[in-house]
């Protein structure tokens, strides 16, 4: 029996039963650790000053004739409104119970057959509203659980895909992970130290970052005699610029393939444009254990293999 194995008492005296019907009915599958979609009824009572600040009455149970045998199902009573009663009540009661000529037993009488037509009218109800409280308690538990729901999930994966928009080669959870810190952009902006600590738990990588000079070796200006003054005329040679680049330097315990270079670069680049000012360049270097030796053929030059000047 339900009754035993579930300890309703108990579940009455638990704290949840204070919180609305959807959330008490996530905690009761929770405490029981079992699935109750299959066994759910829920019986509405109106909504009314009295027991308006309660939601969840009563949780009971109930058998109930299926083909040749019973079936025991859990009853949760609410407060609340069937569709019974947001239908027009001349649909199912007359205007008036009673007329002049009935003697005050056949109007007591009148009163009890209106309301045992009520009672079977919320029971027909009762498998309509059963279902709709199933949905809308799966609504409040994406809500409540949307990193764990599989649903929920999904729909926060796709509003992350579009918000995020850039071709990141990374499993999802870390795209809901890199989403969740792009929120907090402005803290993040130029921050070195809060960046390398995104790139370790979004991409994987050690990184460090610092500032590099730019310098431009040909500069947007014309010589003397060739521009106009204030427009385009100014000096020629190397020129700093304002604005520096950013140099980033992944350190690696051993060497990796080159498609998984190029991966890396991508990544990098692609968080970095949503976190740095975008008119510095991005320099991107390898630094890991060396080996005194190189196996000739096997290197890519400039990733873990160079050429140094001999005397």
């Amino acid at each position: 029996m339900l009754e035993e194995k579930f300890n309703i008492d108990g579940l009455k005296r638990n704290e949840a039963v204070n919180f609305i019907a959807e959330v008490f009915y996530e905690e009761l599958k929770f405490i029981l650790g079992q699935d109750l979609d299959d066994i759910l009824k829920v019986k509405h009572y109106g909504m009314n000053s009295r027991v308006s600040s309660k939601d969840v009455l009563d949780v009971t149970t109930q058998y109930q004739a299926i083909v040749d045998k019973h079936k025991e199902f859990l009853v949760l009573h609410l407060s609340r409104s069937s569709i019974y009663h947001h239908l027009p009540e001349i649909l199912f009661h007359p205007l008036v119970v009673s007329s002049p000529s009935m003697s005050n037993r056949e109007i007591v009488e009148a009163i009890k057959e209106n309301k045992r037509r009520e009672d079977r009218n919320l029971q027909f109800f009762l498998p309509f509203d059963t279902e709709i409280f199933k949905e809308r308690a799966k609504i409040v538990n994406r809500h409540l659980n949307y990193l764990t729901d599989d649903n929920a999930k999904k729909s926060l994966l796709y509003i992350a895909e579009n918000i995020v928009d850039a071709k990141l080669d990374i499993t999802k959870d870390k795209l809901i992970l890199l989403f969740f810190n792009l929120c907090e952009v402005e803290r993040l902006k130029e921050n070195f130290q809060e960046i390398e600590r995104l790139i370790k738990e979004v991409l994987g990588l050690d990184i460090k970052m610092k500032y590099k000079t730019k310098v431009f070796e040909e500069v947007p200006f014309k010589r003397l005699g060739e521009g106009r003054l204030g427009i385009d005329f100014g000096l020629c040679g190397k020129t700093e610029s304002e604005l520096d680049n950013i140099e980033v330097t992944i350190n690696l315990e051993k060497t990796i393939e080159y498609q998984e270079i190029l991966k890396n670069n991508d990544n990098i680049k692609a968080v970095l444009n949503f976190l740095i000012i975008a008119g510095r360049d991005i320099i991107i270097s390898y630094n890991f254990k060396k080996t005194p030796y190189f196996i000739l053929g096997n290197g890519i030059l400039g990733y873990d293999t160079y050429v140094k000047k001999g005397n």
